[in-house]
């Protein structure tokens, strides 16, 4: 399962995923996040949280691609990734990251995470 959204009064998109996450469901993922960020203006912050994956299609991997080529023309800032327990779903994301050319901070929490993003991190 997964939500995202677009925060456009902190300009910022939230991405949540849980539970299993097929190929399909990551199609979703990407369609969804892709979709939202025009709303968003540059120099946006993104928010994953990913504390609650329990399996991971590598489509996920491909649609993380496609949502970091559309905040990187969009123009992103910052990418602050929520773990938790998930450290599998982490590392893979993370060396996903690094072959983009972009470092996420990792946080343990989504409170973590938005005290980060909001300057007290």
């Amino acid at each position: 399962m997964f939500e995202v959204e677009a925060l456009v009064e902190k300009n910022r998109l939230v991405v949540r995923i849980w539970g299993d996450v097929d190929g399909e469901e990551a199609r979703r993922v990407g369609d969804a996040a892709v979709g939202v960020i025009d709303r968003l203006r540059p120099d946006f912050d993104l928010l994953s949280d990913l504390q609650g994956v329990t399996a991971l299609h590598a489509e996920a991997l491909v649609q993380l691609r496609r949502i970091m080529e559309a905040a990187r023309a969009r123009g992103f800032r910052r990418v602050v990734r929520v773990v938790g327990r998930s450290v599998d779903a982490a590392l893979r994301f993370e060396r996903t990251s690094r072959e983009l050319g972009y470092d996420a901070y990792l946080a343990f929490s989504l409170e973590e995470a938005e005290r980060l993003l909001d300057g007290g991190g």
